[in-house]
């Protein structure tokens, strides 16, 4: 189906800042200081979104049924009641005010909440149970009793931004947000929403220095909703934001894919110098790394690191014309995680189906830590410290995703700082300083010195016989 122009909807964004109180951008009443903050945080992943890899006992309970792939159709099968009732458990115990406390022992400063647009209002035909709303308004209290803060999560519009199950209804291929005015008209009434709510208003203003931004859409699959459209999108949301938020914090916007520098010149709030023009502030591109949805997951340990000395490298070049993060990254070498890709995927690392990827090892101890050797382990500790100091060094900050699963080891933060894989502090490295391996430049220095003494040795020898 063709994509629709979102300048067609100009009319209805100017209309939507007319059904609900609003305040001018030129009259910001409340400044924030998330332009300058430096991101240390863990996203709060499979709680008000669901993801099977990270709750599987949720999906697991369907005994032999047809398992759901995604929250669509979780609320779909077991209808508005029964759906309403395992997610309003799932809701009130996944997270709690413990979690928060840890989080901010673990050195950590901020969260990232994903939401989904039915947690504020839905079309006609979803069958999506409402209730999260009230689950991010508790986290955000928590944020605030522990010092931490929040950057809300708009993670899943109508139809779908991206076709994965983490925007709440899978679709692989062809995400259907674009594909009508209803599906854009609902996200720009949920987004007005949000900007009212947690940008202004009695909530806002409380947790205004709780709430640090709010990213527009996660995640937004260019390749088939096209760039330009896209970049539409984001402008009326930050006008529609400005116009309406009384609190100056960070408006986010997802790099959707494309290649580092892209949104270089995009609503630049600052010239090629550094200077602010001050037409469009407080602005933050978000990027998201993982080494092992491609190719990629063949690498040796060597070659990842050397992936993200250049990854943080390139977004360090973009810091003149917006601040940048990333987002997401995770510790994971593998794709193993059972139901990673998405229920009824398989593996690339251990070539699975549908993947016609070479197979590169075996899935079968990933997550049972008493069967990984030292040298897995030691990988893994490399790969997390090499991330936690370029990310630092390079870019305005880090979000891990995400801080705890129910049974993962590479995608799971608090399991990692157990496991001893994750450094405490968080600058405690054991093997990477300033972005190289010293654990490989000793060992290449011993093997060059045994050789050394080899070679000496057979001259000994030589000299002897001759």
């Amino acid at each position: 189906m063709r994509l629709l122009s979102l300048l067609a909807l100009t009319p209805l964004v100017s209309a939507l800042a007319n059904y609900t109180n609003s305040t001018n951008s030129s009259s910001v009443l409340i400044e924030s200081n998330a332009d300058d903050f430096q991101y240390r945080g863990v996203a709060l992943g499979g709680w008000l979104v669901l993801e099977p890899y990270i709750t599987p006992s949720l999906f697991e309970a369907f005994n032999g049924s047809e398992v759901p792939v995604d929250e669509y159709h979780f609320c779909e099968q077991l209808g508005e009641e029964e759906a309403t009732k395992r997610l309003n458990k799932h809701w009130s115990t996944f997270y709690s005010e413990d979690d928060f406390k840890a989080i901010k022992s673990y050195g950590l400063n901020m969260v990232r909440i994903p939401i989904g647009y039915w947690a504020f209002q839905t079309l006609e035909s979803d069958p999506y149970v409402g209730g999260a709303q009230s689950y991010l308004d508790q986290a955000i209290q928590w944020a605030q009793m522990n010092e931490l803060k929040v950057w809300i999560d708009l993670h899943g519009v109508p139809g779908s931004q991206n076709g994965f199950d983490n925007s709440g209804l899978r679709d692989i291929g062809y995400p259907g947000w674009f594909n009508s005015t209803e599906n854009l008209d609902l996200t720009y009434k949920v987004l007005h929403q949000i900007f009212v709510k947690y940008g202004g208003g009695v909530f806002g203003q409380k947790y205004k220095d709780t709430i640090l931004g709010i990213e527009v859409v996660n995640e937004p699959f260019s390749p088939v909703l096209g760039l330009d459209e896209i970049a539409e999108f984001y402008t009326t949301a930050y006008e529609e934001a400005r116009n309406i938020q009384v609190i100056n914090n960070t408006i986010i916007f997802h790099d959707a894919f494309a290649r580092i520098g892209y949104w270089n010149e995009f609503m630049s709030d600052r010239s090629p110098t550094g200077n602010n023009t001050n037409e469009n502030y407080n602005i933050l591109i978000d990027h998201h790394h993982y080494e092992v949805f491609g190719e990629g997951v063949k690498n040796n340990i060597t070659t990842h690191l050397q992936n993200i000395v250049n990854y943080a490298s390139s977004i360090e070049e973009e810091l003149t014309h917006h601040p940048a993060v990333v987002g997401e990254w995770s510790a994971a070498l593998t794709d193993c995680t059972p139901w990673l890709n998405g229920i009824g995927l398989g593996s690339r690392y251990a070539g699975e189906q549908p993947y016609n990827f070479n197979k590169t090892g075996s899935c079968e101890n990933i997550n049972n830590f008493q069967k990984w050797s030292k040298q897995q382990k030691k990988n893994y500790r490399k790969f997390i410290e090499i991330q936690l100091d370029q990310y630092t060094s390079k870019t305005r900050g880090y979000i891990f995703w995400c801080f705890k699963t129910e049974d993962t080891i590479e995608w799971d933060f608090k399991r990692l700082v157990e496991l001893d894989l994750m450094p405490q502090p968080l600058n405690n490295f054991t093997y990477i300083v300033n972005g190289t391996d010293t654990d490989r430049k000793k060992n290449m220095g011993m093997k060059n010195g045994v050789s050394g003494l080899l070679a000496l040795a057979n001259l000994m020898l030589l000299a002897i016989f001759l």
